[in-house]
């Protein structure tokens, strides 16, 4: 196998129209591919749902997590045995009740080495995780277990180093500590200046890519310097203005997790009712949309109280979804509400997923396929041909289709593949030897990396505007990328035909697993090389590659555009049929008749 690095340079526009330059020999070949979504769920890394594994970190001898359960780990870690305010066991023996209690001291080097085996663990795995600490003894629902507040100010300086050296796998940090479950309830030491401090102090001492959740919109307001957030937490204020400013990236880092998740209209308290004190779900929902656009937001969806309106519904959240960034859920809890989502039908109509015409489309598939983001190739447009000039060219829709975005920074590449095709000795003659010409027998990729001019965090889903009671969808998900590519090696390149590919990894993962693209699972190869995209022939003999211009729209009078018609996806070349009407192609390229 050959591998070469090649030079390149890349556009990336998010959401605009290509002119297509329709002059014969100059245009770009928009490839036969399948550009549907297949309706298949993905194994793509941070987003999904979860499954929760408890760890109890003890002064001496945990044993850590072993084997993760899935791709997406909820990792529980209480630190009850490093709190005087836990109790760990009660002996009722001999008619005495006598509670043994933890300790308010420094987590010893056997606990953090527990914790950084758990992490490599998952690591091996190709798992990432969502990290929660807390001091509630084996996450049980007890009261009034948080250390002092001292302490849990220490045991953060602890824990920063640990997280900052997993960060490739930290999906986000639900900054419990404090309360029952770490949900920041239940505890009469939980104040809102405590959590502030403690949240910013771990803010300090980690790296941006850290994203860190609290438990409520309340909780995050006073992280980011809110005091009067009933009034002043909305984005259109002067003040929320003027803090967001001050904050920079911080506001991009502070989220929330939600274990009240669509429970009643107030989220069981994790919005307000009285909007004049509080955090009104409406203000909560467009902070989110806005400051949350790359930080994961989910958690444990839940019954509905009695009395209250039921959202807790797919076609609740294939609204919502897309405004909050819904990235991740609890698996198993609440477990009724799983089992109603599996059993509901999906009534909604989102493109491809559309439960008018799909009768085995459940809710719960919805919601599965939706959480965080999904990638779907719409249109692909290469060259029929390069040569020696070195120019590769190309055009690519792709559309989130996903509530969410991609949370972690990642590395693309432009993959090459060439496969020697099948060779036979031309001599019949067993006298006349045979030489097998250069490379064949061989299968030859090149990579060109794209880290520096491309990010995909930046491939965003859609974009909802609420107007009182009206919603408008002002942006579809489709992000238009353009690439024009400067090849190496051109003269060791052999002729025919080469297979392009997009390859997306997590920067720093070890594991190197490829995104998928929700396209028909056969463009996918393995992490070599990602998702197809197309071909091209190199030929040698010629000297300059295909010229293709890209215009702007004020350039171009013929336009190539995509068009929605009943959620389904038609390109117009912008030419005319012999009826005077624009020349239709699906997204197979067949011409609508």
């Amino acid at each position: 196998m050959l591998k070469r690095i090649l030079g390149l340079a890349l556009v990336l526009i998010t959401g605009g129209v290509f002119a297509q330059d329709t002059q014969a020999g100059s245009a770009l070949v928009l490839q036969d591919l399948d550009y549907t979504d297949h309706l298949q769920t993905l194994p793509n890394y941070d987003r999904g749902f979860y499954y929760s594994q408890a760890l109890h970190v003890k002064v001496e001898g945990s044993k850590p997590i072993e084997k993760p359960y899935g791709k997406l780990v909820h990792l529980r870690a209480d630190l009850a045995e490093f709190s005087s305010r836990a109790w760990l066991k009660i002996d009722t023996t001999g008619g005495r009740r006598d509670t043994t209690w933890g300790k308010s001291q420094d987590l010893t080097e056997d606990a953090l080495n527990v914790l950084q085996t758990t992490f490599d663990n998952i690591r091996k795995n190709g798992s990432k995780v969502i990290v929660r600490f807390c001091y509630d003894p084996w996450f049980d629902g007890h009261s009034n277990t948080t250390a002092e507040h001292e302490w849990v100010l220490r045991h953060i300086e602890q824990l920063a180093p640990l997280l900052t050296k997993n960060v490739d796998i930290i999906v986000a940090l639900e900054m419990g500590m404090h309360g029952a479950f770490g949900e920041m309830h239940s505890d009469t030491a939980i104040t809102y200046p405590r959590v502030a401090e403690a949240v910013n102090k771990m803010l300090r001492l980690t790296p941006p890519e850290l994203k860190i959740l609290t438990r409520t919109g309340n909780y995050s307001a006073a992280v980011l310097g809110f005091e009067n957030w009933g009034v002043d937490f909305n984005i259109d204020s002067d003040v929320f203005k003027k803090i967001a400013e001050a904050k920079g990236d911080t506001m991009y880092r502070v989220g929330m997790f939600n274990d009240g998740y669509l429970g009643t209209q107030y989220d069981y308290g994790t919005w307000g009712s009285n909007c004049a004190t509080s955090i009104c779900r409406e203000e909560g929902v467009a902070w989110l949309e806005k400051y949350s656009i790359n930080t994961p937001y989910g958690g444990e969806a839940v019954e509905t109280a009695s009395g209250y309106q039921v959202i807790n519904t797919p076609e609740f959240l294939a609204h919502e979804g897309f405004r909050t960034h819904t990235s991740y859920l609890n698996l198993h809890w609440n477990d009724k509400v799983i089992a109603r989502w599996k059993a509901a039908h999906f009534a909604g109509k989102d493109y491809e997923y559309d439960g008018s015409k799909i009768d085995t489309l459940t809710g719960f598939k919805y919601i599965e396929d939706h959480l965080g983001y999904r990638f779907v190739l719409r249109e692909s447009w290469l060259p029929d041909t390069v040569g020696t000039s070195k120019t590769l060219r190309a055009k690519l829709k792709i559309q989130n289709v996903g509530f969410g975005n991609l949370t972690h920074e990642m590395k693309t590449s432009l993959v090459l593949k060439w496969e020697a095709p099948e060779w036979h000795c031309p001599y019949t003659d067993p006298r006349i030897a045979c030489t097998q010409p250069e490379f064949y027998g061989q299968t030859l990729y090149q990579e060109i990396p794209l880290d520096s001019v491309i990010d995909f965090r930046n491939v965003h889903s859609r974009t909802i505007t609420v107007n009182g009671g009206d919603t408008i969808t002002s942006f579809d998900g489709t992000n238009d990328l353009r690439i024009v590519a400067t090849l190496k090696n051109v003269s060791e390149m052999p002729n025919g035909e080469w297979k392009a590919f997009l390859k997306i990894v997590n920067s720093g993962d070890s594991v190197n697993q490829s995104i998928h693209f929700a396209n028909d699972p056969k463009y996918f190869e393995s992490s070599s090389a990602g998702n197809y995209i197309g071909s091209f022939v190199y030929d040698s003999r010629k000297t300059e590659s295909i010229d293709v211009k890209f215009r702007t729209r004020g350039e171009a009078k013929l336009q190539t555009r995509v068009e929605r018609a009943d959620q389904k996806i038609q390109v117009r070349d912008g030419r005319s049929n012999r009826a005077g009407e624009p020349r239709v192609f699906r997204v197979n390229g067949a011409t609508v008749p």
